[in-house]
C-alpha cells in the first residue's frame, strides 16, 4: 500500500526542468573521485599517499548530546565516512596524520596548510562535506565525510566478512515510511553503508528509488506538491518529472519503455460494478459487504511521452481481469479513494509492479489483491498468461499454477534468457513473496515457468519440464512476513538484494550470493521502511558526481 497521491494537475506534463540549487564548491581534489571508487571496493594503490589516522570528535561534550562517531571506523582504503550532526552549527575537531612521506590537508569547509599530522578545530554545518585529504608531490588522495542532518535516519550496515565479499555496487533506498515530525531521503549507500549521495523530501516520504539510465536516479516524493517520479541526472547536476497528463498517477512504479516514453500505474476509481459477494474486513474489526453499482480502483497501465506527458498507449485492468473472480484479498480503497456519492471504493487487484519485456514491449504485472502477475500482450492487450491466484481471466489466460505459491507480492521480474516465444513463455521470474498476514516468513524467490507445451527443441528453444507450472528455482526466506512493500532484484553480476518491505525488525534490505550466504544486512535502526532496496554497478554513479551533489535540499 502506498500514500494518497494528490489527484495529478491536468496541464502537468513530463518534462519540467528546474535550475539546480547552488551546491559546494568543486574542489580540485575531486578529479580522484573515479580512484577512490576503485580503492573503496577493495583495489590497492600501495604507493600513494595515504593517510594513517583520521578522527572527528566534538570540540566540547554537550550535555544530552549523543557523541560525535565516524562511520565506518576509519581505516586508509575507505574514503567516504559520516558524522550524524545536530541541528546548527557543529564545533568539531579534526585529527589527521599521514603515512611517511606524505602530508595531511583539511580542503573543507575550510583549508589547512600540509602538514605530516594535524589536530584542527572546525565548524561544521547539517548536510556539508568535511574534505581532509593525503598529499605527496603531486598525487592528492581525498577523504569525504559527510555531516548528515539530525533527521537523517539512523542507519547500521552489518558485513560477513567469513560468508564472503559483496560484489562492487552502490545500493538505491528510499526513507518510504519516516517517524512523526521527521523528514525523508533519497539515498544511495555504499559497500560500508555510508550515504554518499541523498536528496531530503517531504515528510510523506520517498518511494521507488531506483536507476533508469546510467548517471541517473528516479524517485517519487509523496507529497501534494509534487505528485510526480523525480529523474535526477547528476553531472550536470538537473532534474526533469515524469507523470502522464490528465491520468491519475499511482506512485508504484516507473519503468522506461521504447522511444524515450515510460510505462506508469494508474489506479482511478470506476463505477458500475457487482461486487455481489465481496466482503471487505474495515477498521473497526468487522467487515462491510458489497453489491451491483459498486465502485473499484481499477490497475491501469499507462505509457506516456517522457517529453510532454501525451498518454500513447493504456491498458484497462477492468477489461481483462474481474473484480469478484479474480480478486483473492480485496481491500478498501487505498490512498483515501471514495466513489462518487462519497462512498466506499473496493481494491480488488491493487497492481504493484511492472516489468517491460526487452525483446517486444510486453508487459509483465504484479496484482497483490489477487495474488498473481501475468504477462499481457503490447499489441492486443490481452492476458496471454496468469501465474497464482485465481484461475479465472477475462482472456481465458494460459494458466501457470506452482505448488509453492507466493501471497500479495511484490516486484515480479523477468530475469535474462526468458522467452516469450518458447513454449508459450518460458525462463526465470524474481518476486518478493511477502506472505503478509500469515505466519510464513517473507522471501526472495526466482521461479522456472514453463507457460505452455514444450516446442520439441525448435528455434534453440529447451525441451523438459511441465507445462503451466512455476517452479521454485532458489530462494532466500527471511525472518518474518512482510506488512507492505519488499522487493528482490538479481543483478547481472550474479549479487542478489532482498528488500524486506515493513515487518522485519529494522531490517532494510540483505544481499546473498547465489548460493544464499548473507553477505551485508542493512538497517534503519529506528525502525523506518524503505519500499525497495536495488543495487547498481559500481560504474553506474560516478563518485565525484554524488559527492558533489549529495544533500541537496
Amino acid at each position: 500500500m502506498l500514500r494518497r497521491l494528490a489527484s495529478l494537475p491536468l496541464v502537468l506534463g513530463a518534462a519540467a526542468c528546474a535550475p539546480p540549487p547552488p551546491g559546494p564548491p568543486v574542489l580540485a581534489a575531486e578529479t580522484d573521485a573515479a580512484t577512490d571508487a576503485g580503492r573503496d571496493v577493495g583495489v590497492a594503490h600501495a604507493a600513494d599517499p595515504l593517510l594513517t589516522e583520521l578522527a572527528v570528535s566534538a570540540a566540547a561534550a554537550v550535555d544530552g548530546a549523543a557523541p560525535v562517531t565516524l562511520v565506518p571506523p576509519f581505516s586508509p582504503d575507505i574514503h567516504d565516512y559520516y558524522v550524524r550532526c545536530a541541528a546548527g552549527p557543529n564545533d568539531l575537531t579534526i585529527a589527521m596524520t599521514a603515512k611517511s612521506g606524505s602530508s595531511a590537508e583539511l580542503l573543507s569547509p575550510t583549508t589547512t596548510p600540509a602538514r605530516p599530522t594535524q589536530t584542527v578545530s572546525i565548524v561544521a554545518n547539517e548536510n556539508q562535506a568535511i574534505v581532509a585529504a593525503a598529499t605527496s608531490l603531486s598525487t592528492t588522495v581525498t577523504y569525504w565525510v559527510r555531516c548528515l542532518p539530525h533527521d537523517f535516519p539512523a542507519l547500521r550496515m552489518i558485513a560477513h566478512p567469513d560468508a564472503g565479499t559483496p560484489t562492487p555496487g552502490y545500493y538505491l533506498v528510499g526513507d518510504f515510511l519516516p517517524r512523526p515530525n521527521r523528514g525523508s531521503y533519497a539515498m544511495v549507500l555504499d559497500v560500508h553503508g555510508v550515504p554518499v549521495w541523498y536528496l531530503r523530501g517531504a515528510p510523506g516520504g520517498m518511494g521507488d528509488v531506483d536507476q533508469l539510465a546510467s548517471g541517473t536516479l528516479s524517485f517519487i516524493a509523496f507529497s501534494a506538491k509534487t505528485p510526480v517520479f523525480e529523474i535526477v541526472t547528476l553531472a550536470p547536476e538537473s532534474s526533469t518529472y515524469a507523470a502522464p497528463s490528465g491520468v491519475l498517477l499511482d506512485g508504484h512504479e516507473l519503468r522506461p519503455a521504447a522511444g524515450g516514453r515510460y510505462v506508469v500505474i494508474s489506479n482511478p476509481v470506476t463505477t458500475g460494478f457487482d461486487l455481489s459477494g465481496i466482503r471487505v474486513p474495515v477498521p473497526d474489526g468487522g467487515t462491510r459487504s458489497f453489491g451491483p453499482g459498486s465502485s473499484i480502483q481499477d490497475c491501469n497501465v499507462v505509457e506516456f511521452e517522457g517529453t510532454t506527458g501525451a498518454v500513447t498507449w493504456q491498458w484497462i485492468g477492468s477489461e481483462h481481469l474481474d473484480p469478484v473472480k479474480d480478486t483473492t484479498v480485496p481491500a478498501l480503497g487505498t490512498f483515501d479513494a471514495s466513489a462518487p456519492d462519497g462512498g466506499a471504493v473496493v481494491d480488488p487487484f491493487h497492481c504493484n509492479s511492472l516489468d517491460v519485456d526487452p525483446a517486444n514491449g510486453n508487459l509483465l504485472v504484479s496484482a497483490r489483491n489477487a495474488d498473481s502477475i501475468f504477462y499481457v500482450d503490447r499489441a492486443t492487450g490481452a492476458i496471454l498468461w496468469k501465474m497464482g491466484g485465481a484461475a479465472y481471466t477475462k482472456d481465458g489466460a494460459a494458466r501457470v499454477t506452482t505448488s509453492d505459491p507466493f501471497y500479495r507480492q511484490h516486484d515480479a521480474r523477468l530475469l535474462p534468457g526468458w522467452s516469450s516465444t518458447c513454449a508459450g513463455g518460458r525462463g526465470q521470474i524474481s518476486v518478493f513473496d511477502d506472505e503478509s498476514e500469515r505466519p510464513a516468513p517473507a522471501r526472495g524467490v526466482i521461479y522456472d515457468v514453463i507457460v505452455g507445451a514444450a516446442d520439441g527443441g525448435a528455434s534453440g528453444c529447451a525441451d523438459g519440464g511441465v507445462p503451466g507450472t512455476g517452479t521454485v528455482a532458489w530462494q532466500y526466506v527471511g525472518t518474518a512476513s512482510s506488512l507492505v512493500v519488499g522487493s528482490f532484484r538479481v543483478s547481472a553480476d550474479g549479487s542478489r538484494v532482498i528488500g524486506w518491505g515493513q515487518g522485519a525488525s529494522n531490517r532494510v534490505f540483505t544481499e546473498v550470493d547465489v548460493h544464499g550466504a548473507d553477505l551485508l544486512d542493512f538497517e534503519f535502526t529506528d525502525g523506518d521502511t524503505s519500499y525497495r532496496a536495488v543495487k547498481v554497478p559500481v560504474g553506474a554513479l560516478d563518485l565525484g558526481a554524488m559527492r558533489a551533489t549529495a544533500s541537496r535540499q
